[in-house]
């Protein structure tokens, strides 16, 4: 639990500035993908124009005849034609270049997008002369490429400044869309640069969030993550291959698979993001027809899978599209909703659609032939796309706070349990403690009154010791009840005056064994006062006095010392109590715990408390009370300020 509690922190403490630099990216790309500066340039492409070859018959011989010019109809905004089996001829104009240093008059033809299957290129150096051929498309090698680049790059030496007529012939079993630019070589190198440069960030970035999301573990546990996961992976493969990533980096040489790729990862990304989205907005329990939209989604991505290598992958990827439309739609209407009941994720889950279909409604009317071809539409829907999944993975990192604040309390509460439960094992070890005490000291003192109770003629003895049995057994009860007040916390010091020999004497002459205690008083305390609580002091010494008679042998003296002492710089007095001991030394990390009694003291009875409430009252008094050995003695020190 403490492992996920950090991983999960550190997900969340990244989550919020990688969001940030991914959308940054996201910018620079569709600047990037903006051919703002392209219009400027004096061999623009202005002229396009195009003709369909329903049947695929025509030749460059027969679509360059004079008299098929007005069979062109002009694409002045792009071409594309949709999903269709139909050959489309497309003519434009390449209007020679400047001389460049090296005197040539150089230029670079850029084809995009790089997913189409078939392409031919046939510029015409002047009337009735040869055409210069070139061949494209993802069907061919890497190898058979011009330049190594992800689209089709051609390049075009002028012999002068006339311009030439160009021809392309475009089939696809993709959307039939062409983009094409002219380019001066230096400015197309600068720019492709830039633009692997910036897939590069881009594509690490999801790859490193996809990281992240597998490895802070919560996909074991977490269903949402699981395909997030899916979307997010299937997304990326798809960006490889409408990109030509994929077949320039990964499958060079394999042109079938590279044609495959793109068709597999549009229908892979529908696939996944319909069932990522059916769990993120409750489709479960949204309306009966919000439901079936979803399901419609679902089955008809499972039927599009195999449509790539059944040879109906048109048909199917426009009725794919169109009712992805429709769902992204109710999507966005489903996140209304949820935002209406209080759902957190229910913003989060609408600007996510509104990006995608941002994204999807520039992009697949010019997919299905129905708006003009251009850079921005098709960057435009990947963009979107990109974007609508960061905005996804914020809603994630937000659950991962949340799991971070569950488990934090969690934590939290599991101490606070702990506590309790050692408080508790604490408690009832004290009350263990002191019934045991009770029931084993009262036991003996109990013993000896019940023996004179059931005497029918009891001796002066049996008086005597039943008379000192009430003593011990009220000694006993007056212990506990001091040490329950000195627990309930420190009590008031009321101080007076107070002699402190005429206090031993009384003290003295209490005890049972008067007689064994020997007082012997420094010539400086003889007439000493001492500023303190009368009261609690007679009970400190009465403590140490009876704790020094009843552990030492009945007949070795218990000597008591009274002197002036200085103290931490403070003048004060010191009475020490020393006695020889009857069997064990007392421990000196113990000797003044509640409840312990030195080994061999069992003999008498007593309570294990004298010690330390004699401590617990010193520390009131603003004194101290040290214990030491010097064998066979024992020794307790008592200082208290005068």
């Amino acid at each position: 639990m403490a492992l996920m509690a950090r991983w999960a922190q550190l997900v969340a403490a990244l989550a919020g500035p990688l969001w940030l630099l991914w959308l940054l990216v996201v910018a620079c790309l569709f600047l990037q993908a903006t051919p703002a500066g392209a219009a400027s340039e004096p061999w623009r492409i202005d002229d396009l124009a195009v003709v369909a070859d329903p049947a695929g018959g025509e030749t460059i011989a027969s679509i360059s005849q004079p008299g098929r010019a007005a069979d062109f109809e002009p694409v002045p905004g792009g071409f594309s034609g949709g999903y269709t089996r139909a050959v489309h001829w497309l003519r434009f104009t390449l209007h020679a270049p400047p001389v460049n240093a090296e005197g040539k008059r150089e230029m670079l033809l850029e084809i995009h997008p790089p997913y189409i299957d078939d392409l031919q290129i046939y510029v015409s150096q002047s009337a009735g002369e040869p055409f210069d051929v070139r061949r494209g498309g993802d069907l061919q090698p890497q190898s058979a490429k011009e330049i190594a680049y992800r689209g089709y790059v051609y390049r075009f030496v002028f012999e002068d400044d006339r311009p030439r007529t160009a021809y392309v012939r475009l089939q696809t079993h993709s959307s039939s869309v062409l983009i094409v630019k002219a380019w001066e070589p230096g400015q197309f190198l600068a720019k492709m640069s830039r633009e692997y440069a910036l897939f590069g960030v881009l594509l690490g970035l999801m790859l490193a969030g996809l990281l992240a999301n597998i490895w802070h573990g919560l996909w074991r546990s977490e269903s949402i993550y699981r395909r997030y996961i899916a979307y997010l992976l299937a997304t990326l493969l798809n960006l490889l291959g409408i990109n030509g990533l994929a077949g320039e980096f990964l499958l060079p040489e394999a042109p079938y698979w590279s044609n495959q790729w793109v068709p597999l990862g549009i229908v892979l990304v529908a696939f996944f993001g319909t069932r990522f989205y059916m769990l993120a907005l409750d489709i479960a329990h949204a309306a009966p027809w919000m439901r079936w939209v979803y399901r419609i989604q679902l089955w008809l991505a499972v039927c599009c899978l195999p449509a790539s290598f059944l040879g109906i992958y048109p048909e199917m990827i426009q009725a794919l599209l169109s009712v992805s439309l429709v769902m992204l739609s109710t999507g966005a209407v489903r996140s209304i909703q949820l935002w209406r009941q209080g759902n957190g994720n229910g913003k989060i889950l609408l600007l996510a659609h509104l990006f995608a279909l941002g994204g999807s409604f520039s992009a697949f009317p010019a997919l299905l032939g129905l708006l003009p071809g251009q850079f921005w539409l098709i960057y435009g829907f990947q963009l979107r796309s990109v974007a609508a999944l960061l905005v996804l993975q914020l809603m994630l990192a937000n659950h991962v706070r949340a799991i971070q604040a569950q488990l934090t309390q969690a934590s939290v509460n599991i101490e606070v349990s702990k506590t309790i439960a050692q408080q508790e094992r604490a408690a009832y070890e004290h009350q263990r403690h002191f019934l045991s005490m009770l029931t084993h000291e009262l036991k003996t003192p109990l013993s000896v009154i019940r023996m004179r109770l059931g005497a029918a003629a009891p001796t002066q003895r049996m008086q005597d010791h039943a008379t000192r049995a009430v003593a011990d057994i009220d000694a006993i009860v007056e212990r506990c009840a001091l040490v329950s007040q000195i627990d309930g916390g420190p009590g008031t010091v009321q101080r007076a005056p107070c002699h402190i020999n005429d206090l031993l004497d009384e003290v003295r002459t209490l005890q049972r064994a008067e007689q064994r205690v020997v007082m012997q008083v420094a010539e400086d305390a003889f007439d000493l006062w001492v500023h303190t609580d009368p009261l609690l002091l007679r009970t400190i010494l009465s403590n140490l006095v009876d704790n020094a008679i009843k552990y030492s042998p009945a007949d070795s003296p218990v000597q008591i010392s009274v002197a002036r002492s200085v103290q931490s710089g403070s003048d004060g007095v010191c009475v020490r109590v020393d006695n020889r001991a009857a069997a064990g030394l007392p421990d000196p990390q113990r000797v003044f715990e509640k409840y312990y009694r030195a080994p061999g003291a069992h003999h008498q009875s007593g309570s294990g408390l004298g010690l330390y409430i004699a401590k617990a009252l010193t520390v009131q008094l603003g004194g101290t009370l040290a214990y030491r050995t010097d064998h066979p003695l024992v020794i307790f020190e008592l200082w208290l300020p005068l």
